[in-house]
C-alpha cells in the first residue's frame, strides 16, 4: 500500500498536468490549423480564453487549501504549486497574444490602449505579481526566503482582486460569468477567514 502511494501521486500529477495543458493545446491548434472553428475573430477568442483559463487556474490553485480543510483531500496541497504555475502560464499566453497577435508589437498602439483601456494596467500589474510568485516557487527559493516567502505569496490575494476587476471592466454588470468567478472567489476567501479565526481561537485556548 505504501509503495503504491508514490505511483498514485505521479499518476495524479501527470493527469492534472495534461488536463491543465489541454485548453492551450486546443485553442492554439485550432487557431493555427482551423481558425474558422473558433468563430469570425479567432484571435479575439484565443485572447479571451487564455485570460479565462488564467483566472480558472488561479481559482483552482486557491481551492486546494479549501479541499484539504473541507473534503479532507490532503493531497491537493501537493499539486498547488503546479496549478499556480499554470495560472502564470495562461496569463503569459494571454499577455503574449495581446502584445504579439493583437497589437503586433506596436508600441504606439500599446500606449494608446493603456490610455483608453485602464483595465490593461490592472492586468499588467497582476502579471508582474504572478511573475514574482512563479520565480520564487521552486523549493530552494522557499528555503532561501523563509518567512518572507509566505509574506510574498500572499500577493495571490491581490492578484485575484486585480484579475477580477480586470475582467469586470470588460463585461456588463449582467454577465453571469463574471458573477460566477466573483462568487467562487468570495467563497474561497470566506473559507480562509473562517479557518484563520479558528486557528486564532485555538492559540488563545492553548495559552
Amino acid at each position: 500500500m505504501i509503495r503504491s502511494q508514490p505511483l498514485q501521486q505521479r499518476f495524479m500529477w501527470w493527469a492534472l498536468f495534461i488536463g491543465a495543458l489541454l485548453p492551450a493545446l486546443y485553442y492554439w491548434s485550432a487557431f493555427y490549423w482551423d481558425p474558422r472553428r473558433l468563430g469570425i475573430d479567432a484571435l479575439e477568442v484565443v485572447l479571451g480564453e487564455m485570460g479565462r483559463w488564467a483566472l480558472w487556474m488561479l481559482l483552482i490553485t486557491l481551492s486546494c487549501s479549501t479541499f484539504k480543510r473541507r473534503a479532507g483531500f490532503k493531497q491537493a496541497i501537493r499539486y498547488r504549486r503546479m496549478l499556480g504555475l499554470f495560472a502564470f502560464f495562461y496569463a503569459t499566453l494571454h499577455l503574449l497574444t495581446y502584445v504579439i497577435g493583437w497589437i503586433e508589437l506596436d508600441g504606439a498602439q500599446f500606449i494608446d490602449d493603456l490610455l483608453r483601456r485602464p483595465f490593461i494596467y490592472l492586468g499588467m500589474i497582476a502579471w508582474l505579481c504572478l511573475l514574482a510568485l512563479a520565480v520564487t516557487s521552486p523549493k530552494f527559493m522557499v528555503r532561501k526566503l523563509k518567512r518572507n516567502w509566505t509574506r510574498l505569496h500572499k500577493l495571490v490575494y491581490l492578484i485575484l482582486l486585480l484579475v477580477l476587476i480586470h475582467f469586470w471592466m470588460q463585461v456588463r454588470v449582467s454577465s453571469m460569468e463574471a458573477w460566477l468567478y466573483t462568487a467562487i472567489a468570495l467563497l474561497l476567501m470566506a473559507d480562509r477567514v473562517v479557518a484563520g479565526k479558528k486557528r486564532t481561537l485555538g492559540k488563545v485556548v492553548v495559552r
